[in-house]
């Protein structure tokens, strides 16, 4: 059988999954990948260990296989941002820094100093924000000098996959998109911000199209695998946009909802060259997967993570299906309850790390049921407001919503989401759709399928459709404009209540 391997580096686990051309999974691994808190928001990876941990996988992987299956092609998705130095001898001279380690903030305190965030964001797409790669070079060339001149070149962590399985230094225009150092429209790393970080671009992997070939498993990679040496490995990309390119949404109007402990937003959409992107700011801009394509991407933080937190605060670690029965006896409105879901502060295209969340219209009359409904309620009138927002950025109206992940089981949170939105809500039928979109890129680059198209269609089908009610239109459309009302009402009353 011909299979399409792909591996998912995710930040705390690391998964190994086989494909059938159609999509369908033959084989699946998952192993913990272990982060090293170093104390004060400073966490790294051992990349000897990550390596390992690849190669167990991998050889756990193989000896599932019949005699009859193949492997054709190998390709990577892959949280951004982390990224660690090799020297010379194309060992590693420091830890990978992982994305979320805070030794960033004072080297983008910085940077910004240099360069203005708006003249940046024109460039890159990316936002204020510490977890970026450029300034984790920065870092250790400030503070680990002796280790930075010993590095030959910096690699995030898809890229250095790639070098231990074929030698190359290589990597792809969606994981060079969350650098701060790669122009998002010439495809290139910038000249002016490499001038900004001090750095050569020969310091840098080589960019390429995700889905294109950039080498083939090395005799000592297969050795240390039990793969066979000589299969292509192609150009995989960062895990968001892998899990919407397995979804489908791979042209303009076409939008994501990767609903998990935060919700993420990705729309695709081309880019104008001469675009002025400052209508932008707030969401995050970078390169799709699919050749011509950009993707535009916002979230809310406090996603899945408000059940979680009211099941844990208020219900005592209760089940979630006894969540939902609950809710579904509370009216559409919640008799008149709101809750604004900034646990973990607000959403784009207002990012304000201060807004709180709070349940708003409270009466003595209100049930556990309102609270949970209007939990549901909240976060859907939440993920409204951004994807009009995009809407009007991008000039589209998006026909329909794609979801994947966890909350995609609750079916009262999707009812009401395309209620509030007035969108059709598809669920693919996908188990892992990162590790799908990553393989079906190595399906393209092994020339399995014709085009990045074709491969969508091969593994592409519906499992479940969500449509609007429209007997409840109007109470959601009164619902979603109080709402709106509300949001910043809150905000301003967080700024009175400050900091705790």
């Amino acid at each position: 059988m011909d299979l399409l391997l792909a591996l998912d580096m995710g930040t705390t686990h690391i998964k190994a999954a086989t494909f059938t051309l159609d999509g369908a999974v033959r084989t699946e691994e998952l192993i913990r990948n272990q982060t090293i808190s170093l104390g004060s928001g400073s966490a790294i990876y051992d990349p000897h260990k990550l390596w390992e941990s690849v190669k167990e996988l991998l050889r756990r992987t193989t000896s599932q296989l019949g005699k009859d299956d193949r492997i054709l092609s190998i390709s990577v998705a892959s949280m951004g941002e982390a990224g660690l130095f090799l020297g010379e001898d194309g060992e590693p001279v420091t830890p990978i820094m992982t994305w979320f380690d805070i030794r960033g903030k004072e080297m983008m305190e910085e940077w910004y100093a240099t360069i203005p965030p708006e003249e940046c964001f024109q460039i890159t797409g990316l936002n204020y924000n510490y977890i970026y790669s450029a300034y984790k070079i920065v870092w250790f060339k400030k503070h680990e000098p002796e280790a930075f001149a010993k590095g030959k070149k910096w690699l995030c962590v898809p890229d250095y996959i790639y070098y231990r399985l074929t030698g190359e230094h290589a990597t792809d225009y969606s994981i060079a998109s969350r650098t701060m150092l790669f122009d998002v429209h010439k495809k290139q790393w910038s000249e002016e911000l490499l001038d900004v970080a001090g750095i050569d671009a020969d310091l840098l992997p080589t960019p390429h199209q995700s889905g294109t070939v950039i080498g083939e498993v090395t005799r000592q990679a297969a050795e240390e695998t039990g793969l066979a040496p000589g299969i292509p490995v192609a150009a995989g990309g960062h895990d968001h946009i892998c899990g919407a390119f397995a979804a489908g949404v791979i042209e303009p109007g076409k939008v994501l909802d990767s609903m998990g402990t935060s919700e993420s937003l990705v729309a695709a959409f081309a880019m104008d060259p001469n675009v002025d992107m400052s209508s932008m700011r707030g969401f995050n801009v970078g390169c799709h997967v699919v050749p011509g394509c950009h993707y535009i991407h916002g979230g809310v933080d406090s996603g899945g993570i408000s059940f979680e937190w009211y099941r844990e605060r208020f219900e005592a670690g209760g089940d979630y299906t006894t969540l939902i029965e609950q809710a579904q006896r509370s009216p559409a409105g919640a008799q008149g309850m709101f809750f604004v879901p900034h646990l973990r502060g607000g959403s784009p295209p207002v990012r304000d790390p201060y807004s709180k969340a709070g349940f708003v219209g409270v009466r003595d009359f209100h049930t556990k049921a309102d609270f949970i409904r209007s939990i549901h309620e909240g976060l859907a009138c939440e993920v409204t407001q951004i994807l009009r927002t995009m809407e009007g950025v991008l000039g589209v109206q998006f026909s329909e919503i794609h979801a994947i992940g966890g909350g995609t089981k609750n079916p009262l949170w999707m009812e009401i989401k395309s209620n509030v939105s007035g969108k059709p809500i598809n669920i693919p039928e996908i188990r892992e759709a990162t590790l799908l979109g990553a393989a079906l890129l190595g399906g393209v680059g092994a020339g399995v399928y014709g085009s990045y198209t074709e491969a969508v269609e091969a593994a592409h089908r519906i499992e479940k459709r969500y449509l609007p009610d429209a007997q409840l239109k109007e109470v959601y459309r009164e619902i979603y404009r109080k709402y709106t009302a509300i949001s910043p009402l809150l905000r301003e009353i967080s700024r009175i209540v400050g900091e705790f």
